[in-house]
């Protein structure tokens, strides 16, 4: 799984951008899956520093008083001129519980996959998923996924 993850993320590296990614601030709204629960999730996506990868900070607030905050990077990748593209994004964080999930300790890793398609003027929507996970730091570690719908704004 691991040397999936690492071949995925050098594609996206070495992959010619499109054209130069631009800052700009995603919110979200989704569906924790296995506790259904609501969760908003806001995204600021900072200017790239390598080719496309792009510092990423993030906080997301549930209904159930859970909370996540981190920072880390994000590739996009988009195929052709057309409007479509898949966003990778992996982030280290801190987790709150509050009356959620017990995911076994406060650090928390991130990692998502959005599929969205941009409009002209930069405004983007799709769908994503994510995973929290200790990476095993904890025990037990039994992770959180989250479903959601996104939109984004460019920033510039």
């Amino acid at each position: 799984m691991i040397s999936i993850r690492l071949l995925l993320i050098a594609g996206l590296c070495l992959a010619k951008p499109a054209f130069a990614e631009a800052p700009r601030l995603i919110g979200s709204l989704g569906q924790q899956l296995s506790v259904a629960e609501p969760e908003a999730y806001l995204r600021y996506m900072g200017q790239p520093f390598f080719r496309n990868l792009q510092p990423v900070l993030g906080l997301s607030v549930a209904s159930d008083r859970s909370a996540w905050v981190g920072a880390g990077s994000a590739l996009t990748w988009r195929p052709g001129d057309g409007p479509a593209f898949v966003r990778i994004t992996s982030m280290a964080g801190l987790h709150r519980n509050g009356q959620g999930r017990d995911l076994g300790g406060p650090i928390q890793f991130r990692t998502a996959l959005d599929f969205g398609l941009a409009r002209p003027g930069g405004f983007e929507f799709g769908i994503g998923v994510d995973h929290r996970s200790s990476a095993r730091i904890y025990r037990p570690n039994p992770g959180l996924n989250t479903a959601y719908f996104f939109a984004s704004v460019p920033l510039d």
